[in-house]
């Protein structure tokens, strides 16, 4: 078989997705179906008849035939007729063109997966009643690189080609605009490889989240940031009473550096946990470390946080 098909990727270049928006007649879906059908089945193609096709599909046979060609137009099947000047009950081989970007759906600017997602809603800018406020507006920059940190987050530890790291980053520019990117950050982090592409992410996006919402135990992101934040703050706190006594602690450069980075860092609480693995070298921060250890978090190398 010339043209082996392959349905996971068939189904990670959201074919389903784009035959959503191809404008198909009844007719047509029925034969594009029955030959994807076949193909997940083994057969790649079909040598039958339009009469044969008539009986199997159900229309009579112009509908057959205005079908066939128009999907040979479009290029969604590859087809072939034994005599192109005598097309009535002869052989023709038939098959589905695997291939979607090679489909041809007659719009203005050709549709893409992307232009099949069906976001639940769009975040606005701003609300139609709104206090003024002094905080800037983000700016493009600040913008490109939000949504950069999803293609990152995404795309770290898998092998994708360049068109598909592309796609990944069209649609984070979208799911920015309608989710919070904390959010999506997390999602990407908790289902990993469940999620194969971000568009499936994007018009799934209330499946993924009830499953989250089951095996995170409904938690409450607002209340455990400001558990966090509360948290980061104390720390910050001791660390900066301690190093306000120095002198009568005695402390070195060294132990006067740790104190200070803890108390600046953003993440106070993954920095204690780096010097906590030298706390050796640290003797006069002993105290510090026995007071503090519980509130350490614990990262990888790559500064992500270990699952508890």
């Amino acid at each position: 078989m010339p043209h082996e098909f392959d349905f996971n990727t068939f189904s990670k270049q959201s074919g389903f997705k784009v035959l959503s928006l191809a404008r198909l007649t009844e007719a047509e879906y029925s034969l594009t179906l029955y030959l994807i059908n076949c193909a997940v089945s083994g057969l790649d193609q079909l040598i039958t008849t339009d009469g044969e096709l008539s009986q199997l599909i159900g229309y009579d046979l112009p509908t057959i035939n205005d079908a066939l060609d128009s999907l040979s137009k479009k290029n969604i099947v590859r087809l072939h007729f034994a005599e192109q000047h005598h097309r009535v009950n002869q052989s023709l081989r038939l098959g589905l063109q695997f291939n979607v970007e090679q489909w041809r759906l007659g719009y203005e600017v050709d549709a893409t997966s992307n232009d099949a997602v069906v976001f639940p809603f769009r975040r606005k800018e701003s609300p139609s009643l709104s206090v003024i406020s002094s905080t800037p507006r983000r700016t493009e920059k600040e913008s490109d690189a939000t949504w950069q940190r999803i293609v990152d987050s995404f795309t770290r530890g898998r092998d994708l080609s360049e068109k598909e790291v592309k796609m990944a980053a069209e649609t984070a520019k979208v799911l920015i605009q309608t989710h919070p990117v904390d959010q999506v950050l997390l999602m990407i982090r908790h289902f990993g490889a469940k999620i194969p592409t971000l568009s499936l992410l994007a018009s799934s996006w209330s499946h993924f989240q009830e499953i989250f919402d089951e095996e995170t135990h409904r938690i409450d992101f607002q209340e455990a940031r400001s558990k966090h934040k509360e948290l980061d703050d104390k720390l910050r706190d001791q660390a900066q009473t301690m190093y306000a006594a120095f002198e009568t602690l005695g402390l070195t450069e060294d132990e006067k550096r740790v104190l200070a980075v803890i108390a600046e860092h953003r993440h106070p609480r993954r920095q204690l946990f780096w010097a906590y693995q030298m706390r050796t070298s640290y003797p006069n921060l002993a105290g510090f470390f026995a007071d503090n250890a519980a509130l350490m978090l614990g990262v990888t190398s790559d500064g992500h946080i270990v699952k508890r």
